[in-house]
């Protein structure tokens, strides 16, 4: 066997690169004899793509929405002009490519009905033989900086109350408040909530949930739908079947917005609040890695986080729901000192540690926003990349087979801060738990 080795191999050994960055690798050749071959060549290719797929009757309707992001191609060895062949030489060899990504591509994420994907295949094009292929994917991530938006510090808070009815009368209330940190978090941060439950009511409440939920929005236009089939079918059932399929056709003419959500528990707490008292819950959990907020720059998936308490009684469910951000860079924590004597505000920014503003006097009606830090001083240290909470996924295509090499289970990986060795009030954060992905109703 001539081709004995063929491996893509990135500059960053995670395989992530920034948006606006150059992909950068070499592919590594080893020929244990001289090869013909027309060309060697590596292709780079950003795509998203979604399908969606609902059976009305006999007819199945299709939506799907694609988009390209990247496209290039790069000529690593090549034969003659004349013959369009030559022999490439035996021994170890390693081909450097990069590639610039513009600053707008999207994160890269990986779902049940859709997708932006990022893969980088090499080809070995011989004459007379099958080609030989090898394939790998790369996780593009479009930073999502928390310092630069004003709501994501803000902390969220909300309230509810339910009157409970008994079995002929009312029953008393119960009452639930809903307390976060702020509203922008990145992976890998905790999320800090204060729960209080005041059970005015003549039932027990056993139990306490505050879930984090992930909302994908598949936006999908009309594909194709497939014939009825009218075999067997009489008349009157020929028209209804005739009219469903073209309802169908019509209704899919227009691009459709699907959701999906995945569920996360924050806190599933097994409680004994009695009637006529009230408990106050006070934790903090870890924040999977997960895709950012908005998935900016794509334009047929869109991506929204919330965190919702539930509180269960008697038949009755308190709600509190809230939205929250995911970014990649984190919060810098401004700092303010009191001021001695009246000056000037003066702006002091040190690339050891946040933005300082030391005002000499104080302008209530001025709250200027400090310079958010760069990319370099947010990441210090750097934080680690650990793939998406939901697993691996089989990445072959249309175009591989059984002389594609390479690694096609892939995960997507994001930055993640890892907090979970700082306590918080003498105890570390829980970790989130994944729960069953749900589907619309549609």
């Amino acid at each position: 066997m001539k081709l004995t080795h063929f491996q893509i191999q990135f500059d960053n050994p995670h395989g992530v690169f920034a948006a606006g960055e150059k992909v950068s690798g070499q592919i590594m050749l080893n020929l244990a004899k001289p090869m013909k071959m027309r060309s060697l060549k590596v292709l780079l290719v950003g795509e998203g793509k979604s399908h969606w797929s609902k059976r009305r009757g006999k007819t199945t309707v299709h939506y799907r929405g694609s988009e390209t992001y990247l496209n290039a191609l790069i000529v690593l060895f090549e034969g003659d002009s004349q013959s369009g062949n030559k022999e490439h030489p035996a021994g170890s060899h390693a081909y450097p490519f990069s590639v610039q990504l513009h600053a707008n591509l999207p994160s890269s994420f990986e779902g049940t009905r859709g997708h932006v994907r990022y893969v980088c295949k090499c080809t070995i094009d011989r004459p007379w033989k099958f080609d030989s292929h090898t394939k790998r994917a790369f996780t593009v991530i479009h930073h999502v900086d928390l310092n630069y938006l004003q709501q994501a510090p803000i902390p969220l808070d909300g309230q509810t109350r339910q009157d409970i009815e008994g079995c002929c009368c009312s029953a008393g209330s119960v009452e639930a408040s809903l307390s976060l940190n702020k509203t922008g978090y990145v992976p890998g941060e905790p999320i800090v909530f204060d729960i209080l439950v005041d059970n005015q009511s003549d039932y027990r409440i056993n139990q306490v949930e505050l879930i984090l939920t992930q909302v994908k929005y598949v936006v999908l236009s009309y594909d194709n739908v497939q014939s009825p089939d009218y075999t067997n079918l009489n008349p009157v059932q020929k028209k209804q079947t005739y009219r469903e399929s073209r309802g169908a056709f019509l209704s899919s003419g227009h691009p459709k917005n699907s959701p999906k959500t995945a569920s996360f528990s924050l806190l599933h707490y097994n409680c004994n609040i009695k009637q006529r008292t009230s408990e106050r819950i006070n934790r903090a959990t870890l924040v999977p890695s997960l895709p950012p907020s908005g998935l900016e720059g794509c334009g047929i998936i869109d991506i929204a986080y919330t965190v919702e308490l539930k509180v269960p009684c008697s038949g009755s469910k308190l709600k509190i729901l809230k939205k929250i951000i995911l970014g990649t860079i984190p919060l810098q924590e401004p700092t303010f000192q009191v001021p001695v004597q009246p000056s000037a505000p003066s702006l002091q920014h040190s690339p050891s540690g946040p933005v300082t503003v030391q005002p000499q006097s104080v302008n209530l009606n001025i709250d200027p926003l400090p310079q958010p830090p760069s990319y370099e001083e947010a990441l210090a240290p750097p934080p680690a990349y650990s793939e998406c909470v939901y697993g691996r996924t089989l990445i072959r295509d249309a175009g591989d087979d059984d002389h594609t090499t390479g690694d096609t289970n892939w995960a997507p990986a994001y930055p993640y801060y890892d907090w979970s060795t700082l306590p918080y009030r003498g105890q570390r954060p829980e970790v989130a738990t994944a729960g069953p992905p749900q589907y619309d109703n549609d």
